[in-house]
């Protein structure tokens, strides 16, 4: 159970966005599903749902929560049933980078945190945003980690968490000035070292981003392929972007084999693309949401 208001993922999402509801440039892109998955797993490290090491993230108590967005988590984890690097559950996780950020989104809508915003344009072409309804939450996230850094105190866990996640996926600047960072690098060096997860967040962002232009280029030649061409090539795009060596290791609805793969396959043939995504909670898939990346910061709901 969560002692706090907010979970670590959610305070992440609202360090992204500013009072309109638009979200910062570097949240703007599909590295952000890479801090996403991250903050899920630390969260749940905190909790002892799960431990690591320098190297391996390790199954502690795998009780579900209540909470629908970690124990999505904690069902892959008992379906793999096996030790694996961090990095693996990171990328992995990371797939399902669109279902938990519109998790995310409803979770701070319930809380009341964020309001959802419509806007229409071109008398039919709308665009969704979520701004601030209550900033107070936001403000008391930045004022804890200003806190920390400019003072000497040891971190308590959670803002050593939060700070870990910014420094390495190269997102201070949502907390401090350039100047500030500057000043305080080797105090923000030191906390965010001491987070083994946090460590890998930079290694998974670079391979991230090489794995992503491979996809692009897959993606180019998918025309006139036939439905089970398009999801294999994409099942290979996302292997080599999320550094999946064994197919084994793929979630059961991108599984060739399995009884969901074959539902996979249908929508594909549905919808004319493999670039889609599955809900788990839902039970749905739909297309992936570029819009994500571009200035919403988030799905419709």
């Amino acid at each position: 159970m969560n002692p706090f208001f907010l979970n670590i993922p959610e305070e992440v999402y609202l360090l992204s966005i500013n009072e309109d509801g638009e979200q910062h440039p570097n949240f703007r892109n599909k590295k952000f599903d890479i801090i996403i998955s991250s903050a899920l797993l630390m969260e749940m490290a905190e909790r002892h749902i799960i431990d690591t090491d320098l190297t391996y993230l390790i199954p502690d108590k795998l009780e579900k929560t209540g909470e629908e967005i970690f124990d999505t988590v904690i069902d892959e984890i008992i379906s793999f049933n096996d030790k694996r690097p961090i990095i693996d559950w990171i990328t992995h996780i990371s797939i399902h980078g669109q279902y938990f950020r519109d998790e995310i989104i409803t979770s701070l809508v319930r809380k009341s945190v964020l309001k959802i915003q419509d806007k229409k344009t071109l008398w039919f072409f709308s665009t969704r945003k979520y701004p601030l309804q209550n900033d107070q939450e936001v403000k008391e996230v930045r004022s804890r980690l200003r806190d920390l850094i400019f003072s000497d105190e040891i971190p308590e866990v959670r803002d050593l968490i939060l700070l870990s996640i910014l420094y390495h996926g190269e997102l201070l600047d949502t907390v401090v000035t350039t100047s500030e960072k500057i000043k305080y690098a080797d105090r923000i060096s030191q906390i965010s070292k001491m987070d083994f997860i946090g460590q890998t967040i930079s290694k998974a962002v670079d391979e991230f981003s090489l794995g992503d232009l491979i996809s692009e280029k897959i993606t180019d030649l998918l025309k006139g392929k036939t439905a089970e061409e398009k999801l294999q090539d994409h099942v290979l795009s996302l292997m080599e972007k999320y550094r999946i060596q064994d197919e084994s290791k793929l979630p059961a609805w991108l599984r060739k084999g399995t009884e969901q793969y074959k539902k996979t396959l249908e929508f594909v043939e549905e919808v004319g693309t493999a670039e889609i995504t599955f809900n788990p909670r839902t039970q749905k898939y739909s297309k992936l949401n570029y819009g994500y990346y571009s200035y919403t910061g988030g799905a419709g709901m």
